[in-house]
C-alpha cells in the first residue's frame, strides 16, 4: 500500500514453461513411448509374443513339442505294455496284423485276433477268435509320478488274452508303440541336460571373454577355435570313445560339443552391449565389473541364447540318435530311438517298420524344435 492509500499490485509470477506432454501438438502416443510403454498402455516386451502367436509355423512347432511333452508325462498310461516285455512268438509282426472292424458275430468296433510268426510260415492270424479293443483297459501294473501313483489302467488295451500291436513288434516281439512312447523321455532328457551343460559352461565363458577383453579374450577364443575345428558330431564321438558309452557320458559329450557355440554367440552379444551408456553408468557409479556383467549385461543378451537353445535341443536329439545308431549311446534294452533305428536297420528287408517308426519320431520332434527356434529368432529380432 502506498502513502496515498492506493493498493499497489504485485507483479504476476512468470508463466511456467509447458511440459513436453502439455506442449501444443503433443500426442498421447509420444508420452506413452517416453514412459517405456506402447500406446494403449502395453509394454514393448509383449511385441515378440504377438509376433509368435501370429506365426502359423510357430504354432505348429509348439503343438508338436506340447504333444511330445504330454507323451513323456503320461507314458505309462499311454503305452499298453512295458517297453521290455518280450514274446518270441510274435517277432516282426507288421502294424495292424490281426486287426478287424467286425467281431466274430458281426459286432462293429475294433477287434484283435491272435497273431503268431514262424520262420517258415511267416505271420499267421487265427481269425476264429477275436477280442475287442477298449479304452481305459486294465493291463500291466505301473507306478507313476516317482511312485506316488500305482495303477493298471491304460489308455487302450485288449479285453482278452491277446495283445494289440498298433505299430507292430521288433526282433524280440516287443511292442514298438510302447517302446517309442517310453523312449520319448530319454530323448527329452538328453536334450535338456546337453543344452543345460552348453548354456551353463559356454555362456559364462563367452560373457567373461568379451567383457574383460585383452589376454583373457585371446586365450579363451583360441581354445574355442580349437573346439570349433572339430565338427560337433565328431567331437561328441571322440568324447564318448574316451569316457565310455552310456547315457550319462552321451549327454556330457553332446553338451561339451555345444559349449563353443554358446560361447561365440554370447561373446558377440556382450561385445555389442558392453559399450552401451547404461553399462558405462554402472561403472561410473562404482559397481564392480563382475556385478555389472551379470546384473546388467548378461540379462540383455538372453534373446540369442533362448533362440539357440530351442535349436540346440533338436541338434542334441539328432546327435544322441546318431551316437546311438553307431552303438556309442544307450545300451540294450533301453528304448532309445537311435538305438532302435540301428537295430531295425538289420531287418529292413524283413520288417521295415522296425526302423521306420523310430525314424519318424525323431523327424517329428526335431521338426518341432526347429520350427519353434526359427519362429523365436524372427520374433526376437530387434530390427522388427
Amino acid at each position: 500500500m502506498t502513502d496515498r492509500g492506493e493498493v499497489k499490485e504485485r507483479p504476476a509470477a512468470p508463466a511456467a514453461e509447458p511440459h513436453a506432454q502439455d506442449a501444443p501438438g503433443a500426442r498421447p502416443a509420444d508420452d506413452a513411448r517416453r514412459r517405456g510403454r506402447r500406446p494403449g498402455g502395453r509394454r514393448p516386451t509383449g511385441r515378440w509374443r504377438r509376433r509368435l502367436a501370429r506365426n502359423p509355423l510357430a504354432i505348429l512347432g509348439i503343438g508338436i513339442i506340447a504333444l511330445f511333452l504330454l507323451v513323456v508325462a503320461f507314458a505309462p498310461f499311454i503305452a499298453p505294455y512295458r517297453a521290455e516285455t518280450q514274446n518270441l512268438r510274435t517277432t516282426y509282426v507288421p502294424p495292424g496284423a490281426g486287426v478287424s472292424f467286425r467281431g466274430p458275430e458281426g459286432q462293429p468296433g475294433l477287434w484283435v485276433s491272435p497273431v503268431t510268426r514262424s520262420p517258415v510260415g511267416g505271420v499267421s492270424v487265427d481269425a476264429s477268435q477275436a477280442y475287442p479293443v477298449r479304452l481305459f483297459q486294465r493291463g500291466p501294473e505301473y507306478t507313476w509320478l516317482f511312485g506316488l501313483i500305482r495303477s493298471d489302467r491304460h489308455l487302450f488295451g485288449v479285453d482278452g488274452p491277446v495283445r494289440f500291436h498298433l505299430l507292430g513288434t521288433d526282433e524280440q516281439g516287443r511292442d514298438l508303440f510302447s517302446r517309442i512312447v517310453y523312449g520319448a523321455w530319454i530323448s527329452l532328457f538328453i536334450g535338456l541336460i546337453s543344452v543345460g551343460i552348453g548354456v551353463g559352461v559356454g555362456a559364462p565363458i563367452g560373457a567373461v571373454s568379451a567383457f574383460f577383453g585383452g589376454w583373457v579374450d585371446m586365450v579363451v577364443q583360441r581354445v574355442i577355435d580349437t573346439m570349433l575345428a572339430f565338427p560337433g558330431i565328431l567331437l561328441a564321438i571322440v568324447l564318448v570313445a574316451t569316457f565310455g558309452t552310456g547315457l550319462t557320458n552321451l549327454m556330457v559329450a553332446v553338451g561339451i560339443a555345444a559349449v563353443p557355440i554358446y560361447a561365440r554367440i554370447v561373446r558377440g552379444s556382450v561385445l555389442t552391449i558392453k559399450n552401451q551408456e547404461y553399462v558405462e553408468a554402472a561403472g561410473a557409479l562404482g559397481r564392480r565389473r563382475m556385478s555389472t556383467l551379470f546384473r546388467h549385461v548378461v540379462p540383455n543378451a538372453l534373446a540369442p541364447i533362448i533362440v539357440q537353445s530351442s535349436l540346440q535341443m533338436a541338434i542334441a536329439i539328432l546327435f544322441a540318435a546318431g551316437l546311438g545308431f553307431l552303438g556309442l549311446g544307450a545300451r540294450p534294452p533301453q528304448p532309445e530311438w537311435g538305438l532302435m533305428l540301428a537295430r531295425g536297420r538289420e531287418y529292413l528287408a524283413v520288417a521295415p517298420h522296425v526302423a521306420t517308426f523310430p525314424g519318424m519320431a525323431i523327424i517329428l520332434v526335431v521338426l518341432g524344435f526347429n520350427l519353434l527356434g526359427d519362429a523365436l529368432r524372427d520374433a526376437l529380432d530387434p530390427r522388427k
